[in-house]
């Protein structure tokens, strides 16, 4: 009992495995004996019949000795009648009978008298020169009355093969070619195929339809192949429940560290069997040299040649049918490998370039080159086709007791050339790819994305907690809804890059550094989830960055002078100093700590000028050719992308925090510092309960002076022999983060109802005359503008002057710092307002330079997107630059607006 289950158990193995394959033996002509030939569709050996013996060869049957094939009308077959040949000379058969056309000289031994004779060839022969035997019909045969002579064949029912212009023209990138050898052969082979039911007539036939890339939409040859053929068991097609499981269930069984051995049968144009041959005989009629290396099943091979065919000739024509060899068993069985024709046609549309497998039409057989399609009448030959890439894929898979192969197909595609003659030889690449299964990968892949969304689902409603706080919000209401979707598009935008890059990014490192295949890249569909990722993630940014955007362009801003005019002069305060320090902030507002233009630049000169950009082919590094028309793989362009690019924009952040900012200019402390020069204090409410403060006034107490008096200033606080700059005496920190009290709040509001439009503002510019000199400061009546009280009152409590309303300076706590929030716990029984001391300048979080990494995860996210698509780097790095300067044109262009409306500065004095 336990034999009889072990035994099941490997016949289930052997056969079930590859049940959807079609297999055959291994067997060669040389197998079968004299009564015997070579089937080439079977694969097998089938018995001659009777008076038969096999050929030379073995591929056919002949009569025996004293016997000639002759048609019998009875059974409609060709038979071998009694007829013994003599071996006397030509002369004298040819000096004693007189024979017709179509008849052969032979002597018959009659009881003891051997007398010559008239044989009549058989059907589809004709005699040889010298009328001693039958040969193959090369132009006319003696053809049966119901039967039609077409170019040397006698078929019947020829003309039930319609001969319209569909048969003998070929569509060809766009281009309809009237083809004389389609116009010739088709309908013939047809015809003879018919008449045969099988054989070399019929490969012939299928040959021609696999030259027109197996298009059967209209009468053609494969339309008439596949009306000939009986189902698909002995068909060039697979049908579409057998290629579906092929490339999804299927599997074959392989020992361990087993040379992948594969083969290919062979044929000439005409259907004439070639025997087996190894697989490097495709690539060696292609190319005259090229190394051949074995194939592993852990590694990936890519190899290339170039192509040489300028002798080429009908006669050169091959036409293949590719073989795995099964070693788990023996060597006598060989398992077909479906093939994957790029060019293969249905309904106008190369459905196999498509991703979805589900509408791929899987085949058996492929040519090398074609030089009979295109030609003419005159055989001149518009265009040549030749086979440009081969690819093997296959998927190993580790069973409970033995390793398989599964998904196991080949890839191929076609190339046209005009003429081979004065120009380079183009190239012919092979390639094996072993796909490892990408489950657990895509499984860790969603776990991470799952696992990091609830930890930013966490922060974001944090982010919404600190923002309803300082919003003064009472209710839940829609602006807090949509306000807490904005949180969690940014943090969900970053968590999938961030996802997206370190997966990519570890693909890439793997793949390009192994030797054994461990790490595969992914398949189409796991290539579309991850394109989709990068969409959802550039929208959420998107959506994230627009917001900021205006957001930024709608905060409260108010500018703050401290100076007054001086008690021994009747002066008026001027107002230059505002206006200077309204154009740094205008300036500020899109300042960057990186330069955009440097990095496109950069990222272009790495990627293309450099070819980093190559080390995204589909190979691994083992395998780097100069020289290649290889795939670039989305996964491996979006890693090496991405990489590129955010190693640039961190050395330019880098440089810009060590060197730039600390030896040379540091835009936000130039601000700080301009604004104590000019005695003027930023005042920022970005949310109705929170802003930020910048400490501009001057510790000599005016700032209207001339050149000496400001150089005297600079020197005294260089030596310390004056007060420090800061709010709080003797501290130097003039950047603050302020959390409102209610009471302030509700003065700052009174405030914002009653500012008048720029017609009433304390500054009214109009021109008297064309030259900028001429203009005149007009003010108007009465020291109550909105200007000078909001002015005033900001200025008496900074000063600690309004009994009612006032504030105190602390420092932030840890948690605080970390969560950029305010212990609520601590607000609701707090009386003043809080000044929480800031030594990062956290101001500029109004402004793009706070907000570097937003905006470089903006970047990295349309320049992933434009790749994916584009497949350029190029495109992808102009895209990046033209959107950012469109960003930032706005930014620039509604910043300046809300500047001039909010500090009621006219704009036409802001640069």
């Amino acid at each position: 009992m336990m034999i009889v289950l072990v035994v099941s158990h490997v016949l289930y193995l052997v056969f079930v495995r590859v049940e959807s394959y079609d297999v055959i033996s291994s067997l060669s002509p040389k197998n079968c004996n004299n009564s015997s030939y070579f089937d080439s569709l079977s694969h097998k050996c089938k018995s001659c019949g009777i008076f038969q013996t096999a050929s030379r060869d073995r591929l056919s049957c002949k009569c025996d000795v004293g016997r000639y094939p002759e048609y019998s009308e009875k059974t409609k077959s060709i038979e071998c009648v009694s007829c013994v040949q003599s071996f006397q000379s030509d002369t004298c058969l040819k000096d004693n009978i007189n024979c017709e056309l179509y008849d052969i000289k032979v002597l018959q031994v009659i009881g003891n008298t051997t007398i010559a004779r008239c044989l009549r060839c058989p059907l589809w022969h004709q005699p040889d020169a010298s009328r001693l035997s039958c040969i193959p019909c090369s132009d006319k045969c003696h053809c049966p009355g119901d039967y039609e002579d077409v170019n040397g064949t006698c078929v019947k029912d020829y003309f039930s093969f319609p001969d319209t212009p569909s048969i003998f023209t070929h569509n060809l990138d766009g281009r309809t070619y009237t083809s004389n050898y389609l116009r010739e052969w088709v309908r013939p082979a047809a015809a003879k195929c018919k008449v045969e039911g099988g054989g070399k007539y019929c490969e012939h036939l299928a040959n021609i339809c696999v030259l027109t890339d197996y298009n059967y939409d209209s009468q053609s040859a494969c339309a008439f192949y596949r009306q000939l053929s009986t189902g698909f068991s002995h068909s060039i097609y697979y049908d579409d429940s057998q290629g579906d499981h092929l490339l999804n269930s299927a599997r074959i069984n392989i020992l361990k560290d087993q040379t992948m051995e594969f083969v290919v049968k062979q044929y000439g144009l005409d259907g004439t069997y070639q025997l087996i041959q190894p697989l490097r005989s495709v690539f060696t009629s292609l190319c005259c040299t090229g190394v051949w290396k074995q194939i592993q099943r852990n590694a990936n091979i890519y190899e290339s040649c170039s192509l040489h065919l300028k002798t080429a000739s009908i006669a050169d024509m091959r036409f293949y049918e590719l073989y795995f060899v099964d070693l788990a068993v023996n060597q006598s069985r060989l398992i077909n490998v479906p093939v994957r024709v790029l060019n293969f046609l249905r309904g106008g549309v190369q459905r196999n370039k498509e991703n979805d497998i589900s509408r791929w039409q899987l085949t058996k057989r492929f040519f090398n080159f074609d030089v009979a399609i295109g030609s003419n009448q005159d055989e001149k030959i518009y265009f040549i086709r030749y086979l440009s890439s081969f690819t093997i894929r296959f998927s190993v898979v580790q069973g409970e007791k033995s390793l398989g192969l599964r998904s196991l197909y080949a890839t191929i595609n076609y190339e046209t050339v005009g003429s081979l003659e004065n120009r380079k030889p183009p190239l012919v690449y092979f390639a094996v790819k072993n796909v490892v299964s990408m489950d657990e990968a895509m499984k860790s892949l969603e776990v991470a994305l799952s696992v990091l969304s609830s930890f930013g689902a966490l922060y974001a409603l944090i982010r919404i907690v600190v923002w309803y706080i300082r919003s003064d919000k009472a209710t839940i209401d829609l602006l807090t809804l949509i306000r807490l979707l904005i949180y969690g598009a940014d943090i969900l935008g970053n968590v999938i890059l961030t996802v997206v890059f370190f997966f990519t990014f570890y693909w890439f490192i793997t793949f390009r550094q192994q030797e054994e295949v461990t790490v595969s890249l992914p398949a189409a569909q796991e290539e579309q989830f991850i394109k989709d990722l990068v969409i959802s993630a550039f929208t959420l940014k998107a959506i994230s960055v627009l917001w900021m955007t205006g957001e930024q362009c709608t905060v409260d801003i108010f500018l703050i002078d401290w100076e007054s005019p001086k008690p021994t002069k009747a002066e008026v305060v001027s107002v230059w100093r505002m206006f200077f320090v309204a154009n740094e902030w205008n300036e500020l507002q899109v300042a960057r700590k990186s330069s955009t233009s440097l990095q496109v630049i950069l990222v272009l000169l790495a990627l293309k000028v450099f070819q980093f950009e190559r080390f995204a082919l589909e190979t691994p590094s083992t395998y780097f050719m100069t020289e290649t028309l290889l795939n670039y793989s989305t996964v491996l362009r979006l890693a090496l992308g991405l990489f590129t690019y955010l190693i640039i924009v961190l050395v330019q952040n880098v440089l810009n925090a060590a060197v730039f900012e600390r030896y040379f200019e540091n835009k936000v402390q130039r601000f700080t510092d301009v604004c104590t020069l000019s005695n003027i204090s930023v005042w920022v409410r970005v949310y109705p309960r929170y802003g930020f403060y910048v400490h501009g006034r001057s510790p000599h107490g005016f700032a209207d002076i001339d050149m000496p008096t400001m150089c005297q200033q600079l020197q005294r606080e260089e030596e310390n022999l004056c007060a420090q700059r800061g709010l709080v005496q003797g501290q130097d920190t003039q950047t603050f983060s302020i959390f409102f009290h209610h009471v302030l709040l509700d003065k700052w509001r009174k405030f914002q109802t009653s500012q008048v439009r720029c017609s009433n503002c304390v500054f009214k510019m109009f021109f008297i005359g064309t030259p900028f000199y001429n203009i005149r400061l007009i003010q108007p009546s009465g020291t109550n503008t909105t200007f000078n009280v909001r002015n005033q009152f900001l200025t008496s409590f900074l000063d600690h002057a309004i009994r009612d309303v006032d504030y105190e300076v602390r420092d932030r706590h840890f948690l605080e710092t970390i969560l950029d929030m305010e212990m609520w716990w601590n607000m609701m029984f707090n009386e003043r307002t809080v000044f929480y001391n800031d030594g990062r300048n956290c101001f500029d979080s109004v402004l793009f330079y706070g907000n570097e990494t937003t905006l470089v995860i903006f970047e990295l996210a349309l320049f992933a997107l434009v790749d994916i698509f584009c497949h350029c780097y190029l495109t992808a790095a102009v895209t990046v630059f033209i959107v950012y300067k469109a960003l930032q044109f706005l930014r620039y262009r509604f910043g300046r607006r809300n500047l001039a409306k909010k500090t009621m500065i006219d704009p036409r004095f802001l640069f």
